[in-house]
């Protein structure tokens, strides 16, 4: 089942003041000059998507500079039906969101209503560099995958904040409270074994997908890899918790549990991040989100979003062609493709698909 982004008008969004794109085929080319808001509109869909930005935690910071508001006003078909969404966020009334004239009851009722997969040139570094771009990977995909683990993943990074504060707090009165301690370790224990086993439960299935993706992509025999590491594995929460407590009192930080968890990548055993050429990291990240893709295509029974931005330049022709080859299929969504060279882009449009849309900034 496809979802149709059909008309999406920005107000008072990052650089735009107001503009208003019309999208009449499934493949849509988006080129303009490097600033000329290409990654912005992207980021705009990201939005609708998820509720949030790709790129900054903080909505304040996607308000275009001394505007007092921006608005998301977004028209798509899904089947044969029409929908519209309104999202609108200002510092006094927070952030809002109406589907169809209603408005769910919180913000995390609307994550995977709208299953979205982005791309970006710089995450080949970020993959093998930062444990939170690979935690947030896994968290992204299951988060629109399963509304329960959302609600356990949100639940334990509001108490781990209020932890993070108490243990602040104490340090600040030179006074600890044990038993109040104790008694947000006993509702954070709850949620990270949920966000433990919806991880252990589902790595199996997006590693196979990653495996097949990777085969395809690279046409060899090499077998990638992932792990899923946790001090689950072989303690409880309680134990780790009492294990780091002096740490936690002293560092003012809770240094252990799902928030520090980690994945591994690899090729025929060997660690991507240590043996890997930049040809096979960038073929595994690629395989990784094709991997995402058809788990969320699989769960959620649409076809997401593909967003790709400005990746061109950081892949060699072959891989491009595959990429080219992926989203001509039918059982592939809307793709929304960003290149600051436009002849590039519609060329290979040109002679790999039957339509696309050319947007130009």
């Amino acid at each position: 089942m496809n979802l149709f982004l059909q008309q999406l008008r920005l107000i008072h969004f990052k650089s735009y003041e107001t503009a208003d794109f019309r999208f009449t085929e499934r493949i849509v080319a988006i080129s303009g000059k490097n600033g000329s808001g290409k990654t912005n509109l992207l980021d705009a869909i990201h939005h609708l998507s998820l509720g949030r930005s790709a790129f900054h935690k903080q909505d304040a910071l996607q308000i275009r500079h001394d505007k007092p508001f921006y608005r998301l006003d977004a028209h798509l078909q899904k089947e044969a039906l029409q929908h519209r969404i309104q999202l609108t966020y200002s510092p006094e009334e927070k952030k809002k969101l109406v589907w169809d004239g209603a408005r769910p009851e919180k913000m995390a009722d609307h994550v995977g209503r709208l299953p979205l997969v982005l791309i970006l040139p710089d995450e080949p570094f970020l993959m093998h560099e930062s444990s939170e771009w690979r935690r947030s990977f896994f968290d992204n995909t299951l988060s629109q995958a399963f509304p329960a683990y959302l609600h356990h993943l949100g639940e334990y990074k509001r108490l781990l904040l209020r932890r993070n504060a108490t243990l602040k707090y104490f340090a600040d009165r030179q006074r600890v409270d044990l038993q109040l301690l104790e008694a947000l370790d006993v509702q954070m224990a709850a949620h990270a074994q949920a966000i433990y086993q919806s991880r252990t439960e589902n790595l199996p299935i997006i590693q196979n997908a990653v495996n097949l993706a990777y085969a395809w992509l690279s046409s060899e025999a090499e077998e990638a890899k992932l792990a899923y590491q946790s001090e689950l594995d072989t303690l409880d929460f309680p134990a780790i918790i009492k294990k780091n407590l002096k740490a936690d009192l002293e560092g003012q930080r809770t240094h252990g549990g799902v928030h520090k968890d980690d994945y591994w990548f690899g090729l025929d055993g060997h660690s991507l991040k240590k043996t890997g050429s930049q040809g096979q990291q960038k073929t595994f990240l690629l395989a990784l989100k094709i991997a995402q893709y058809r788990f969320l295509q699989q769960h959620k029974q649409l076809n997401p979003w593909l967003l790709m931005d400005d990746i061109f330049d950081k892949l060699d022709d072959s891989r491009i062609q595959k990429l080219l080859e992926l989203i001509q299929g039918s059982e592939v969504g809307q793709v929304f493709i960003t290149d600051a060279r436009p002849e590039r882009t519609e060329g290979l449009l040109s002679a790999s698909v039957a339509s696309f849309q050319s947007v130009r900034l």
